[in-house]
């Protein structure tokens, strides 16, 4: 008797878990866009990669490592020192041709995108010392990124304005995105879940740009001045969501579509690449993780909270703009990094698969819960049989 009622306890809490765990899914997520955006979902870091050769002296190497591991921790950039005399099979050794590195030892930045920006680790007037600390300085922080970093967790986004060389663009830009976030703030009371602030806006100016390199070239900037305006739009962890817009593509209902799909909840189809897009060099330390369990009400750092993100992803439909707008990442590039020509031969052959495995992903999770809990239900109703015949 105690056997049988144990069991019966045992199945009602299987079933109890099977509806927490499931029904969300099914009936409504329980995270918005903007939670996605915090969650590190396998997007990879920057690689920072040192070249150096046989004849580069050892203090050299030694104090490279040393000082970058400890200016880049709890950043998200790995770093590795290449000696190319000796590895010669090495996927990063195409960068040297690619940024035409002629001299050694060299710095190059990599991006999650497979940008490359080549920083300076010697200098004829400046120990290599100072000169590397300053390279890791600039990979580290900048004025810009830690106001960034002091907002984006309380705050429903970021909009960076990087201002061109004409003042009346400039103003004209100034009141395009106050409208815009003025417009997202008055809806902010109906949507699905609270959030603390509406959008802070950030103002690069001309004279701020040749500090902000690093963050420019993250967005997809142009190390040069801009001479055109852009809108960039961060969220989460330090994420560019949509397009970066560029002189007469920012307009007010342009930007709105975009800040307005931050709000919405998870399930809404968006394209994974739209969404999870571009992430900016960023230290995401423990006093900001902190703050993220205070304001979202879940830890984003969660191995389980990673998995189930990862799930709701990877079931996304392609985004079909349903409100918003689609454009280009602006205009193409003269040359094609070695990363992103990998990236579109792999495109091609992902094409024919992606809509039949998404189409059975989907089965499959509506499905699985559906079986458990039947099977759940049987295992009862032979239990109460058996113990009636007994």
């Amino acid at each position: 008797m105690y056997n049988a009622v144990g069991m019966r306890v045992k199945f009602v809490i299987a079933i109890i878990i099977c509806f927490s765990l499931f029904l969300p899914k099914l009936f409504g997520c329980i995270y918005n866009v903007r939670d996605v955006g915090f969650v590190d979902t396998k997007s990879g870091p920057f690689s920072l990669y040192c070249f150096v050769r046989d004849d580069t002296p050892q203090e050299f190497i030694s104090f490279f490592e040393q000082i970058s591991n400890a200016a880049l921790i709890d950043m998200n950039v790995e770093v590795e020192v290449i000696k190319i005399d000796q590895i010669k099979n090495h996927a990063a050794l195409e960068y040297i041709q690619f940024m035409e590195i002629k001299s050694f030892p060299a710095a190059v930045l990599v991006s999650t995108k497979g940008r490359a920006l080549v920083l300076p680790v010697s200098a004829p007037d400046r120990t290599f010392k100072k000169t590397v600390r300053s390279t890791l300085e600039s990979i580290e922080a900048s004025p810009i990124r830690e106001e960034i970093l002091y907002h984006i967790v309380k705050a429903y986004c970021v909009v960076l304005l990087i201002e061109g060389k004409e003042a009346n663009k400039n103003k004209n830009i100034h009141e395009i995105t106050s409208s815009a976030r003025q417009k997202i703030s008055r809806i902010m009371g109906q949507l699905p879940k609270r959030i603390e602030e509406p959008p802070h806006i950030i103002v690069v100016s001309q004279e701020m740009l040749s500090k902000e390199r690093v963050l420019l070239w993250s967005l997809g900037i142009d190390e040069n001045q801009p001479d055109e305006p852009h809108v960039a739009v961060i969220y989460g962890r330090g994420r560019k969501i949509g397009p970066l817009l560029i002189g007469d593509q920012i307009t007010e209902a342009r930007l709105y579509n975009i800040l307005s799909v931050i709000g919405l909840s998870c399930e809404c189809g968006l394209d994974r690449d739209w969404m999870m897009g571009t992430l900016i060099p960023l230290r995401w330390g423990t006093e900001v993780k902190s703050d993220v369990v205070k304001f979202l009400g879940f830890d984003a750092e969660s191995p389980l909270v990673k998995m189930e993100i990862s799930l709701i992803l990877s079931l996304g439909a392609s985004f079909a703009g349903e409100g918003a707008v689609k454009f280009n990442e602006g205009s193409p590039s003269l040359r094609v990094s070695p990363a992103e020509l990998r990236k579109l031969q792999a495109a091609s052959q992902k094409l024919t698969s992606s809509k039949f495995g998404s189409s059975l992903k989907i089965l499959l999770f509506i499905l699985v819960p559906i079986v458990i809990l039947i099977l759940a239900a049987g295992t009862l109703i032979l239990i109460r049989a058996r113990k009636k015949g007994s």
